[in-house]
């Protein structure tokens, strides 16, 4: 950035909170891009599981609600991203609970498929990944 200065052109370096505040922004429109990737990605799943009657319908169903819940984790990372650069060094209770929210609506997808994956192989089934569903 160049300013002048008596006739004289000097040169000053970006501030540390200009750094933050685009840093602020773009995370916050990044985990936004992501989040409405999930979001299409689940409504497409549900749209597919709704659709005509197919042997898959329960794999688009499980696909459709763990495309929502990384979407969700996605737009509160992003909120969290968003309160907790700005109060730098110390983010605040809300934007700790934002980051918890985030976490286990990322987790949540995951666990549930490990559940599923152990009661199949516990009845004797074979799990299926491609269709997200017990073989028997």
């Amino acid at each position: 950035m160049c300013r002048p200065s008596l006739g004289l052109m000097t040169t000053t370096a970006v501030s540390p909170p200009t750094v933050l505040r685009v840093l602020r922004w773009t995370s916050l429109l990044v985990a936004l891009a992501v989040g409405l990737f999930f979001l299409n990605d689940a409504f497409f799943s549900a749209w597919v599981a709704g659709g005509p009657p197919s042997e898959h319908k329960l794999g688009w169903e499980r696909r459709s609600q763990g495309s929502l819940a990384f979407a969700l984790a996605s737009l509160f990372a992003g909120a969290f991203l968003f309160r907790a650069l700005v109060r730098l060094p110390k983010p605040g209770r809300l934007s700790w609970f934002l980051a918890a929210v985030a976490i286990l609506l990322a987790a949540a997808p995951l666990v549930a498929r490990e559940v599923l994956i152990d009661k199949c192989l516990d009845s004797g089934g074979r799990w299926n990944n491609m269709f997200i569903e017990c073989e028997r």
